[in-house]
């Protein structure tokens, strides 16, 4: 090997090697002090890139996660106000019946419906609840833009149920009869004209059995339906034509085809005198009934279908057969109705004559009996007024409207205009149906195509945009819990008719409000589940990024302990390279 002076390649060599090991130990010393084996992208592209969007993703689950805390704090907030105010209708309830007891003058009455103003005046305290300003409990989502969807949301929540128990009460039949033989119903609703015909079921039977139920609201008279008016009042159908009331007597016919075997075969007056009986006539009828005369009652009796020339004698004339019927039967007129619809149910059109049998014990034998019977006792009467009054227990002047379940047919609640298809006082009572199809007490009803506004909030729960829970809470001041009317008055329990219907809308107040709760509920129990979710999915992704990131400190000392070692080594040995060239001196001596 020659001796040179200029380039001492063994230094050169020597100083590349000291270099490395100074890099690797300056990498090993990065590792071990940052407790990452990749501190750069320099250090693995891929690696790096693979674990940044990992703690991208990590950092987004857990604000999810506390997003999703925050959430349930939230509905926490809203559960224990609603629960206040379940508190505060089942003293209510406690209340009406303690009103209901005859055993309270007038005077306690009032004494009681003073605490329940008092205590329904809480109830939109604690429906104003808020959490971080935001008011907990939304009204939008339920808002009716047009009278469409505001007949949908009464239908949903009251019409139709509040028909069936009181064709129910007043019958005792219903879609949940053992021998039903349709038990599901679509709603449309339509302009038909205005013909006269302001509602109406229509259905289609096999074998005198129905087997297609549509309930048919015909909108040429309801388009300017009051969307304030929980009776549904419209100026077209005339003030004594209510949709509820309208809806109550088509109900009674979908109740009567589904359980009466060839049901469109019963006289006319019979089938409209049935409907009119459920909500009571003799206010909204009375021009007809007292133009009614001996002559026109047995023209319609005579006739093959029960018809008339007169397009109302069916439905005043059928009414006042039925009261009649009941009046004459002794006993309760309710009880003697339901005998009469019993037999129908179970014997079907043919069994008309052992009906006014059942119904009267024994006094008609037949239909034909009972008619003659009622056309002799108008040939003992002085006037209609009179006859209807004497024979028939109907008041035209008085507030009873005269069905069945009224005060002027025996029983001890007096039904008006307003009250015989009863309401929880307020339109804000009424919500949209959750599904295309609902089941109301028994009776699944298909609805329209509607639209609502969507309302409430969305909590974002996941990393992704849309990627959470939408919540929607109904509103739970009083109107909207049935508890005030639409003027901002409590629910009354000054008389006993009162307090009687304080009880029926408290249950189903409090059964409305359960729902709400149990909704919460459910969706707090599923936020739980989120945040489970969330904590694990955070876990994991971790521990997966740290398999990519984080050092192996054990390995990483080994390597710092080698790197520092050689380091030193190729020090010294620079040193050493360094004195070679030293040796060329000895031959310049």
């Amino acid at each position: 090997m020659a001796m040179v002076v200029k380039n001492n390649k063994e230094s050169i060599n020597t100083l590349n090697t000291l270099n490395k090991n100074s890099a690797a130990l300056s990498k090993s010393l990065q590792k071990v002090s940052s407790g990452m084996k990749i501190n750069g992208a320099a250090d693995d592209a891929s690696g790096y890139a693979i674990s940044e969007k990992m703690r991208v993703r990590i950092r987004g689950l857990d604000q999810a996660k506390a997003n999703t805390q925050n959430a349930t704090s939230m509905l926490k907030t809203a559960e224990g106000a609603l629960q206040s105010n379940i508190d505060i209708m089942k003293t209510l309830k406690e209340k009406a019946i303690d009103a209901a007891n005859d055993t309270n003058t007038d005077m306690d009455r009032a004494t009681i419906q003073k605490e329940i103003d008092q205590m329904v005046s809480q109830m939109d305290d604690n429906a104003s609840a808020t959490f971080n300003g935001k008011p907990l409990f939304d009204t939008s989502n339920q808002a009716a833009e047009n009278v469409n969807q505001q007949i949908i949301k009464a239908l949903n929540s009251e019409w139709i149920e509040n028909s069936l128990e009181l064709i129910k009460e007043s019958y005792g039949m219903d879609f949940r009869e053992d021998g039903t033989t349709i038990a599901e119903m679509k709603v449309i609703l339509e302009e038909e004209g205005t013909t006269g015909t302001l509602a109406h079921v229509s259905y289609t039977a096999i074998g005198g059995k129905a087997n297609a139920l549509e309930l048919h609201v015909n909108m040429s008279y309801y388009k300017d339906m009051d969307m304030k008016d929980v009776n549904g009042l419209s100026a077209t159908a005339g003030a004594g034509n209510y949709l509820d009331r309208t809806i109550a007597h088509e109900m009674t016919h979908a109740v009567m085809a589904a359980n009466i075997d060839d049901m469109g075969n019963l006289p006319l007056y019979i089938i409209e005198g049935m409907a009119e009986l459920t909500h009571g006539a003799d206010g909204r009828l009375y021009n007809q009934l007292s133009a009614l005369k001996k002559d026109d009652y047995k023209s319609m009796f005579d006739s093959a279908d029960g018809s008339s020339a007169n397009k109302q004698a069916p439905y005043a004339g059928g009414f006042a057969l039925l009261r009649y019927l009941a009046n004459q039967s002794g006993g309760s007129g309710k009880e003697a109705i339901q005998r009469f619809m019993k037999t129908l149910d179970e014997k079907g059109n043919d069994g008309l004559d052992e009906a006014v049998a059942a119904a009267s014990k024994g006094k008609f034998l037949t239909k034909k009996a009972l008619t003659d019977s009622f056309l002799a006792d108008i040939d003992k009467s002085t006037s209609m007024e009179n006859f209807y009054k004497k024979y028939c227990a109907i008041n035209l002047y008085n507030v009873d409207v005269g069905p069945i379940s009224g005060w002027d047919a025996g029983e001890k609640e007096i039904k008006s205009s307003q009250s015989t298809v009863p309401e929880g006082g307020s339109t804000k009572y009424w919500i949209y149906p959750d599904d295309a199809k609902t089941v109301i007490n028994g009776l699944t009803v298909g609805w329209p195509d509607f639209q609502r506004k969507i309302g409430g909030w969305m909590f974002q729960t996941g990393t992704k945009s849309n990627d959470g829970i939408h919540v929607a809470i109904n509103d739970i001041h009083a109107q909207a819990l049935g508890v005030m009317d639409k003027d901002g008055n409590a629910i009354k329990v000054t008389t006993w008719s009162d307090a009687t219907a304080a009880i029926r809308q408290l249950d189903k107040s409090i059964n409305r409000a359960l729902g709400y709760q149990t909704t919460i509920g459910a969706i707090i129990s599923r936020m739980e589940y989120t945040a489970a979710n969330l904590t694990t999915a955070s876990e994991n992704t971790q521990s997966s990024e740290s398999i990519i990131r984080d050092a192996d400190m054990a390995k990483e000392m080994t390597d710092y302990t080698k790197n520092n070692v050689l380091m030193q080594s190729a020090q010294s040995m620079l040193a050493q390279a360094n004195q070679n060239s030293s040796s060329v001196l000895s031959l310049l001596q």
